[in-house]
């Protein structure tokens, strides 16, 4: 898979509360949750842009070494998710950019590849069966919107329905499958 000069940015600030485990550290696979994630995005992205809070020094410590993979410290992630994605975007060097969740281990590398060779659009999601999953790859023209917004209040749908969306059908629920509960996990 080749890869593109596009970069994702991968939340990953939360304490995991409703899990009752943190979840990036969570075996997955032959690796963890977040390194499973962090992996599927290299195999197509330039880079990983890494936002930490809850826990960051682990996380620092688990993808420090690795060139490809920027860590950036949330102190606001409390606030929630889009504080993150809005912290994150700050370090986006790419023309286009993935928001990807670190909760979301199952996503496979050929949807990021999909996304990327699909017409653009600010906004452009995939779907299943109607449902807008993740990664969602959006344009660098969206930045300025999501600094300008509220970091305990925005939304990134809200930030979207401002510019061109597009929606590109997925043929599983891999793109929808995210881990918030042990039951999820299992």
């Amino acid at each position: 898979m080749e890869y593109a000069d596009i970069d994702c940015l991968v939340p990953a600030a939360g304490r995991s509360a409703r899990m009752g485990a943190w979840k990036p550290a969570l075996p997955f696979g032959d690796s963890t949750i977040i390194g499973t994630v962090v992996a599927a995005a290299l195999r197509v992205c330039a880079r990983v842009i890494l936002v930490t809070g809850y826990r960051g020094n682990e996380l620092c410590a688990l993808f420090g070494a690795d060139p490809r993979v920027t860590t950036v410290e949330n102190p606001d992630w409390e606030l929630g998710i889009f504080s993150s994605i809005q912290r994150g975007a700050t370090q986006v060097r790419t023309e286009r950019f993935f928001v990807a969740l670190g909760d979301m281990p199952w996503i496979p590398p050929r949807a990021f590849a999909a996304l990327r060779d699909a017409p653009a659009a600010d906004a452009l999601f995939p779907t299943f069966n109607g449902q807008r999953g993740h990664p969602v790859l959006f344009s660098a023209r969206i930045i300025p919107a999501l600094r300008a917004s509220d970091p305990a209040a925005g939304s990134m749908r809200e930030i979207a329905a401002r510019f061109s969306v597009a929606e590109l059908p997925w043929p599983d629920e891999t793109i929808l499958r995210d881990i918030d509960t042990m039951e999820d996990y299992r």
